[in-house]
């Protein structure tokens, strides 16, 4: 028996592209509706807790573009359907010997849930749990530092109106990838700050890190009040006591947060994740090896306060 070389209809290829996945129409309102996530997370301020502020205007226009592309595209599927008379073609009906439907799957749509779980319920930003499980040396924390066998640093790098940061001494990235607050010749690494301005100066823990590890001028040790920002967590590796007021710190996007930490000694006044201002005095010398170069503190006041924001530093 000779078959037939009558080419399939287009509404027969259409509808078997839908058999092993979603149909255009189905894509293209999930497209639709990731767009307008990313729109709803960036303009409600959500976005800070996935990646830099600064990528504010760039998730906005991906939002946007995302959602006219899946506009466009259901209007054109929708249009041709009209065209087509959704019309079926004689013997290519969509059901198999056992009567059942397979024009259409139901899975696709599971790709929504993650969009509404987005849309509805906020996942807070990284806090005690990230701490512990990112910790490790602070020394030259959230700044640069080379990798093991990469080229040596210059003796004098000028980074000016990084942090307050005039200049560095010594080198602000080693070969070794250590984190040590010495070079090799055992002498301290140094940084040249701004001076500490007004009568409650206010630094972001990043600052204050680099300032009580590496400040040429040791303008931290003479006992001057500093207003910082953070959220309690306990105490980490080398140290028996204690809490920790911490920050995560970003470079681009959660994934690769880091925390900065400052170490109080006595209980903790309130529970892990609590974000507090705290005004704190630098105790000299206390960052070590032994305890992943973390300061210590004395804690002058302590308030508990909203999360900021921005919950990252960067």
């Amino acid at each position: 028996m000779i078959g037939t070389d009558e080419p399939p209809h287009p509404e027969s290829r259409r509808r078997r592209f839908r058999l092993g996945g979603m149909g255009v129409e189905t894509q293209s309102i999930i497209v639709t509706l990731l767009g307008g996530l990313l729109i709803s997370i960036t303009v409600s301020g959500r976005f800070t807790s996935y990646v830099r502020p600064g990528f504010k205007w760039l998730l906005l226009i991906a939002g946007a573009i995302l959602v006219v592309v899946g506009v466009v595209s259901l209007f054109l599927a929708v249009r041709a359907d009209m065209r087509a008379g959704k019309q079926d073609v004689p013997g290519a009906e969509d059901h198999d010997a056992h009567g059942h439907d397979h024009s259409t799957s139901k899975a696709p749509w599971l790709i929504l849930a993650p969009v509404l779980v987005l849309l509805l319920v906020a996942p807070p930003a990284l806090g005690a749990d990230a701490v512990a499980r990112n910790a490790g040396s602070q020394g030259l924390a959230g700044y640069d530092v080379a990798a093991a066998g990469g080229p040596a640093a210059p003796a004098q790098t000028d980074v000016g109106g990084k942090d307050g940061i005039s200049g560095v001494s010594g080198g602000y990235a080693f070969n070794d990838g250590s984190g040590s607050v010495y070079d090799s010749s055992g002498g301290r690494r140094t940084m040249h700050f701004d001076p500490l301005s007004g009568t409650d100066p206010q630094l972001t823990m990043k600052e204050f890190v680099l300032r009580s590890l590496y400040d040429a001028d040791r303008s931290l040790d003479s006992g001057t009040p500093v207003t910082v920002t953070g959220f309690i967590a306990p105490a980490g590796d080398g140290f028996d006591s204690g809490y920790t007021i911490a920050r995560m710190a970003i470079s681009c996007c959660a994934a690769d947060a880091n925390p900065l930490q400052l170490h109080v000694d006595g209980d903790m006044p309130m529970p892990s994740n609590t974000w507090v201002q705290a005004v704190v005095v630098n105790v000299p010398n206390t960052g070590t090896l032994d305890n992943g170069y973390v300061p210590t503190v004395t804690v002058n006041s302590i308030q508990p306060i909203d999360q900021p924001d921005d919950p990252y530093e960067h």
